[in-house]
């Protein structure tokens, strides 16, 4: 993606900026140049507002869009009534996608009630494997080719074991991916998303930062999980910290799980800290340990940032000086006695990217104020990737990554904010999705 380098100016709209709200805004090479300037001439692209309201575009700080768009090429299973009519759909899904992601069949969502064996899925495809995972994400029924692949003896396997043996998507799956579902996470007027790079993770960073950079809609932020110590130094090795990278795609922060060893937690969140990283951290005690001895010891705060916050971590981030990341759909309650805190608390979608007006809608009915809901999303997204004085906001200087809607979540009733369709989304001023509505 490139930056937008014509003049644009938005009229005639509900503009919320840092200060307040305005009419107009302009922007050229990417970058706001004024607000609400009635001096400004437009001797630009000039579009009529019609009333529409612009506030900064989302950012999603925690979401494996891979894992999302991968989701979306996958037979859905759900609602059907037997055997035979999961065998009709099959074969339909198979005959329009004769080379299918990973050269695997997958259908999800079959119903508990509805009893299959490899012979059912032996009888559609023979060609290539094919899976298919219950309505409850448990199992996995596979064909012959599948165990084949898999070297398994049973065509029935536990999912976690299913997902590990699978084979990783290659480049061509993910350009693929990218080209096709980047405008679905622009069309939610999301202008970053925070992707988490696991398995194979620096043949991922190497593929986006080349053959799909152009593909991109929006900014994507590489966070990088390891399995190890050992990984993590080999990754550091080649020199790459965050920050590094090209505008639209950047390397973001190096994730701890709270399901290593805690030695290895503590020597990862040591080692990422002091190479100059940022760290993401699990909510695990053993990981706030390692954060606050780390921190201590360096007699600086880092902007760290700890996923999935609950309550009880409050009043200690508050000490570190550490942000928070809640996950849509996570309970929610709290997030306003973190803003009273002084603590910064943006969201993530996980593995299923979620339209962030549906989530803003979600927190304001669970007693956040719009102003709070939207920052979540907006200026503490920003601060928690270390970017406030660029994104979050609509000022002067600031990158033009912009969304419109068709109305004003401050003007209607909480329940009625999930319904507010994007008319546009701009990122870096480029138009990357436009509903036809303007």
């Amino acid at each position: 993606m490139q930056t937008q380098d014509e003049k644009i100016s938005l009229i005639n709209g509900r503009i919320h900026t840092q200060s307040g709200t305005v009419s107009n805004i302009t922007f050229e090479h990417g970058r706001i140049v004024s607000v609400d300037d009635d001096a400004v001439s437009f001797d630009g692209k000039i579009i009529d507002l019609q009333g529409r309201t612009a506030l900064p575009g989302f950012c999603d700080t925690c979401s494996d869009f891979l894992a999302w768009a991968e989701s979306q090429e996958r037979l859905s299973l759900a609602g059907v009534h037997s055997s035979h009519e999961m065998s009709e759909l099959l074969s339909a899904y198979s005959r329009a996608n004769p080379k299918p992601l990973r050269e695997w069949y997958i259908a999800a969502g079959l119903p508990e009630e509805i009893i299959i064996s490899r012979d059912d899925l032996d009888n559609v495809i023979q060609a290539l494997p094919c899976a298919v995972i219950d309505a409850r994400n448990s199992h996995a029924v596979l064909n012959t080719p599948a165990m084949n692949e898999f070297n398994m003896p049973q065509d029935n396997v536990e999912l976690d074991e299913f997902t590990q043996h699978l084979p990783p998507l290659s480049e061509e799956d993910i350009i693929h991916l990218v080209k096709t579902y980047a405008p679905k996470a622009s069309a939610m007027g999301i202008t970053e998303i925070w992707g988490e790079f696991g398995h194979d993770a620096k043949r991922l960073w190497d593929i986006f930062f080349s053959d799909a950079y152009n593909l991109l809609t929006f900014r994507m932020r590489c966070n990088f999980g390891f399995d190890g110590l050992n990984s993590l130094n080999e990754f550091l090795a080649e020199g790459l910290r965050t920050g590094d990278g090209l505008p639209f795609c950047r390397l973001g922060g190096i994730i701890v799980s709270g399901n290593l060893e805690q030695q290895d937690q503590k020597n990862m969140i040591f080692s990422a800290h002091l190479s100059g990283c940022q760290v993401i951290s699990d909510n695990s005690k053993s990981c706030l340990n390692a954060l606050e001895r780390v921190i201590k010891r360096s007699r600086k705060i880092s902007r760290h940032v700890i996923r999935s916050v609950t309550s009880g971590l409050l009043e200690r981030m508050q000490l570190l000086g550490l942000g928070g990341i809640v996950f849509a759909g996570q309970e929610n309650g709290f997030i306003h006695e973190a803003f009273q805190n002084g603590l910064v608390i943006s969201s993530g979608s996980g593995a299923n990217l979620t339209s962030p007006v549906k989530v803003i809608s979600d927190m304001v009915s669970h007693g956040l104020s719009v102003a709070e809901a939207l920052s979540v999303y907006t200026w503490s997204a920003s601060w928690n990737g270390k970017a406030e004085n660029r994104r979050g906001g609509l000022s002067v200087g600031n990158d033009a990554d912009i969304v419109i809607l068709e109305q004003d979540p401050f003007l209607v009733r909480p329940e009625e904010i999930a319904d507010i369709d994007v008319a546009m989304t701009f990122c870096a001023g480029r138009a990357v999705y436009d509903s036809g509505a303007i």
